[in-house]
């Protein structure tokens, strides 16, 4: 009934028409085109494509899945023991029929054959390499809560939870920075700096990060010269316009030791969120482990509130 074969370089606009048939949903782009899936899939540098099958009902595109690695410990190549299915996609009718099981096991004996030892479903850090803007929000969530046909699919085939993520948003239209002892102290100690598309510190933060809009806000202690709290943010699209909205996504916030719990933090969420206002940024999105209890907590202090949850996904290779 079905036919499959791997990926060629005339299938991006089928693809992209089978992507924008697709019923809405949050965390999926819509619409999209070939050369957005050509910045968000295709040209990345470790872009196999073998690990990306297409299904085939006569001569119509009806279904595709895509595997892919994360990075070694040095960030400096691909790690094949580990593999994950970063997306299963077909024809809203076909959800009910054996196309995807079929396309999920094509993907997993693409792993295995890569040398894959362990399996995810859906794409969480570090396995991230794609669909970074396409699928999600700030970050690769696994498989988001309200996804519901790629996780029965995945229940289906012994994928287990491993792991859930929380997905918050903060509304900026109705920000206003806490005004306290604490703030006032850290203003008087630290510079608020930003900086325009960062350099990246690895190959693979390069091939992930490197083509977004980012920027970087830094707190830098005036008597020391030393940065002390940053946080990078990134707009997030083409996910975003399908919301209506201009959103930032944030990740890598990062507090040194000896500043924790001293309001640093929330000075510089503050400062930049004020700071991306101006720039007519309307939502922060951001995403952290929902045992990350003191996260939570921090984020909560800041207005943010939980919008969906996302699923780690994991069944141990045969």
């Amino acid at each position: 009934m079905y036919s499959f074969r791997p990926f060629r370089n005339s299938d991006p606009p089928r693809i992209a028409q089978l992507w924008s048939c697709q019923p809405p949903q949050r965390g999926l782009a819509q619409p999209v085109s070939a050369s957005v899936l050509e910045l968000c899939l295709f040209s990345k540098q470790y872009f196999d494509p073998k690990g990306l099958t297409v299904a085939f009902e006569g001569d119509q595109l009806v279904g595709f899945s895509h595997a892919g690695f994360g990075p070694n410990s040095e960030l400096a190549g691909l790690d094949t023991s580990m593999g994950t299915t970063h997306m299963v996609m077909v024809r809203e009718d076909l959800w009910g029929s054996s196309l995807p099981d079929e396309l999920l096991q094509r993907s997993e004996a693409y792993l295995r054959e890569q040398g894959a030892k362990v399996l995810y479903g859906g794409g969480i850090n570090p396995l991230n390499g794609f669909y970074l803007g396409l699928y999600g929000g700030s970050e690769l969530p696994g498989i988001l809560l309200s996804d519901t046909n790629r996780r029965e699919l995945l229940a289906r085939h012994q994928y287990r939870e491993r792991g859930r993520v929380v997905v918050l948003q903060r509304d900026l239209v109705r920000f206003r920075p806490m005004v306290n002892r604490e703030q006032r102290k850290v203003a008087r100690e630290v510079n608020f700096e930003t900086q325009y598309s960062p350099l990246t510190r690895s190959w693979w933060n390069t091939s992930v990060y490197g083509s977004l809009e980012r920027i970087q806000f830094l707190l830098r202690r005036r008597r020391q010269d030393k940065v002390v709290a940053s946080v990078m943010f990134w707009d997030i699209e083409p996910l975003a316009s399908s919301w209506g909205l201009r959103v930032a996504g944030m990740y890598d916030l990062w507090v040194d030791s000896e500043s924790r719990r001293h309001g640093y933090g929330t000075y510089l969420l503050s400062e930049a969120f004020k700071e991306l206002h101006k720039r007519g940024i309307s939502m922060i999105e951001s995403q952290t482990m929902l045992t990350n209890a003191p996260a939570i907590e921090f984020y909560k202090k800041l207005g943010f509130a939980p919008i969906d949850h996302g699923l780690v996904y994991r069944r141990e290779a045969r």
